[in-house]
C-alpha cells in the first residue's frame, strides 16, 4: 500500500496529527531560509506601493493555533497581507519556504477557522518543503510515528 494509501485510511484526527506533525517538520525549513537572510525580509505591494516587512514568526504562531484549534496570536489577520502578496507576486520566496509557509497556513485555516481545506494539500504541501527523494519516506514515518492503531476501516 502506497503512504497516500495509508494516509487516506486514516480517521479526521489521525489525518490531523499527521497534518500537524508534517507542518512541524516543514517549519525548520522556513526558520532555515529566514535564517539565512541577510536582511529582513522587505516587499512592495504592488496595488497601492506600500512596503511592508515579513512577519518571520508568523509560521510558528500559526502552527500554534493549529495545534491549539483557537487562533492564539491574531494569525487570521496577519496572514492576509503576505498570503495575498504571494498570489500577486510580489513577495517571491524559495520554493522549499513558500511550500512550508503555504502548508502551515493551510493547517491554521483548517483546524482553527474551519474552512474546507483538502487533506492531501496539506500534506503534499509540506513535503514540498524538503527534496523529492524524501517524500514517501516522511510520510511513512509520520504515519508510522502516530501508532499502529492509526488505521481505521
Amino acid at each position: 500500500m502506497t503512504p497516500r494509501e495509508l494516509f487516506f485510511q486514516l480517521g479526521a484526527d489521525r489525518r490531523r496529527q499527521v497534518h500537524l506533525s508534517l507542518c512541524e517538520d516543514a517549519l525548520p525549513t522556513w526558520i532555515g531560509y529566514i535564517r539565512g537572510e541577510r536582511a529582513p525580509l522587505r516587499y512592495r505591494d504592488s496595488v497601492v506601493g506600500m512596503r511592508h516587512h515579513v512577519d518571520v514568526e508568523l509560521p510558528a504562531d500559526a502552527l500554534r493555533s493549529a495545534r491549539a484549534g483557537v487562533d492564539l496570536a491574531d494569525i487570521g489577520s496577519r496572514y492576509l497581507e503576505p498570503i495575498t502578496a504571494l498570489q500577486d507576486d510580489d513577495l517571491a520566496l524559495p520554493d522549499p519556504a513558500e511550500f512550508a509557509y503555504y502548508a502551515i497556513y493551510n493547517c491554521f485555516r483548517k483546524y482553527v477557522r474551519g474552512d474546507d481545506i483538502e487533506d492531501w494539500l496539506i500534506v503534499n504541501q509540506a513535503l514540498s518543503a524538503h527534496d523529492d527523494s524524501e517524500v514517501a519516506s516522511r510520510l511513512t514515518r509520520t504515519i508510522d510515528d502516530i501508532g499502529p492503531t492509526a488505521v481505521e476501516n
